[in-house]
């Protein structure tokens, strides 16, 4: 635990050139920061920091995070250059792209609005923004953030001014046109990329399927199960106005003519066993409004154990085999890890700061903090298969707050793994034996 301690240290010492400012070295502010995002302090938040921590003055810690003019560019590009690094090996790297929102009260917060809160699951005041993570062999992490800004309050400039709203920033753009800035920000960041992927809320709009074709990719999209494709190309030198009454159909009634043709795949191994779906792809056709001819791409259907349909559009080679196909699908699910870990350990959506710039500012270290704890893993995978951010967070905050001995946090640590080691075993021996129950 020591080692990952001085690890720390040097990761902060690596990291403090891009808090200069006009001359001043606020890579100390940083380092306060990080830390504090890893610790165990309950809510974290400035104040909390202030609290619990002997050295940090809350007035300048917030002068840092709110109002300091670093920006979060260089950082963001730090991580990137980090992620590319640490997501090495064989095998197609994806760009996963997804929202999350954050519940706030009052209406002073930047973007903040009646919307709906996925976390929540319904409309409720908040905060919603838009991420990106690289993805490699069911690993991933954060390497972009933009906050979405609805329209009341791009059309209101004094709202926008109290909120430090910078004037550029203030141009109404959608949750699609933030995925796209992200995308071309991964791409000119250097970040390595072979597929992006997103949900239905983006599988929506395929003027951004087409952009992200138009860059060399391959997309994977969710789509709705009332998405509209022809099973054959459709005729006719123009796209049709009404495109239900020209031989398309729904996506959803492809499955139940053709679900007697899907096979159970494999998509990998979790703790609690055998992650598997029942999975079919065939080649259909869509003509996107910006386009002057359809274009024919995969339909992906997968249902999960529990009845839950997902339907993707994708623009893979014809030849791509059906388990690769499944597999890319299924790779989204580890942007929800992402941010599972993100919000659960290092303090995401914890913050309580009003201001633009504070919120890029705060996702940025939160970003940061969470590259340090994905290599303190990779690096300690070999001998711990177990350890997770949780446990680099308790190694961290050991260093930082010495509350418990470096025995009593081992031991902790064991401790956790342990039941998580039994509960898997458990999980496989009930799947091993119902495996063997269907082959009798």
């Amino acid at each position: 635990m020591s080692a990952c301690a001085r690890r720390f240290e040097s990761f902060v010492a690596v990291i403090s050139s891009l808090f200069r400012v006009h001359g001043l070295e606020l890579g100390s502010h940083a380092r306060s920061y990080i830390s504090s995002l890893l610790s165990r302090v309950p809510r974290k938040n400035m104040e909390r920091f202030a609290e619990e921590f002997g050295g940090i003055d809350y007035q300048n810690l917030q002068q840092f995070i709110s109002d300091s003019p670093w920006e979060c560019g260089p950082v963001w590009k730090w991580i990137a250059d980090k992620a590319g690094a640490l997501l090495t090996g064989p095998g197609p790297r994806m760009l996963l792209i997804d929202e999350s929102s954050f519940a706030k009260k009052g209406d002073r917060s930047a973007g903040v609005a009646r919307q709906y809160c996925g976390r929540l699951g319904k409309t409720e005041n908040c905060q919603v923004g838009v991420f990106s993570a690289l993805c490699r062999d069911g690993k991933a992490l954060l390497t972009g953030a933009r906050l979405y800004l609805p329209k009341e309050w791009t059309e209101d400039d004094e709202r926008c001014d109290k909120a430090g709203i910078p004037k550029e920033d203030r141009a109404f753009a959608t949750k699609n046109a933030l995925a796209w800035e992200l995308i071309q920000e991964a791409e000119a960041n250097g970040l390595d990329f072979d597929w992006v992927a997103a949900d239905s809320a983006y599988g929506r709009d395929q003027e951004l399927m087409l952009k992200i074709a138009g860059m060399g990719k391959t997309f994977v999209m969710d789509v709705e199960t009332a998405q509209l494709v022809w099973k054959e190309k459709p005729q006719g030198a123009r796209r049709p106005e009404a495109v239900g009454n020209s031989g398309a159909c729904k996506v959803s009634s492809i499955w139940e003519k053709n679900r007697g043709k899907a096979v159970r795949i494999a998509l990998r191994k979790a703790e609690n066993g055998t992650v598997s779906v029942e999975f079919w792809a065939t080649r259909v056709w869509i003509w996107p409004r910006a386009c002057e001819i359809p274009l024919e791409v995969w339909l992906l259907m997968s249902r999960r154990a529990n009845g839950e349909m997902k339907y993707s559009l994708c623009n893979a080679p014809k030849e791509t085999a059906h388990a690769e196909l499944a597999t890319r699908q299924g790779q989204r699910h580890f942007v929800e890890r992402v941010f599972e870990d993100a919000k659960s350990e290092l303090g995401m959506g914890e913050y309580q700061v009003r201001k633009w710039r504070a919120w890029h500012h705060h996702m940025a270290l939160v970003g940061m903090a969470m590259a340090f704890a994905f290599e303190e893993r990779l690096r300690l995978e070999p001998g711990n298969p177990l350890i997770s951010t949780r446990d680099v967070v308790d190694m961290v905050a050991w260093y930082f707050q010495e509350e418990r001995s470096a025995a009593d946090v081992e031991a902790s640590i064991k401790a956790r793994h342990r039941r998580r080691k039994l509960s898997m075993e458990c999980k496989i021996r009930r799947e091993n034996a119902d495996q063997e129950r269907i082959t009798m």
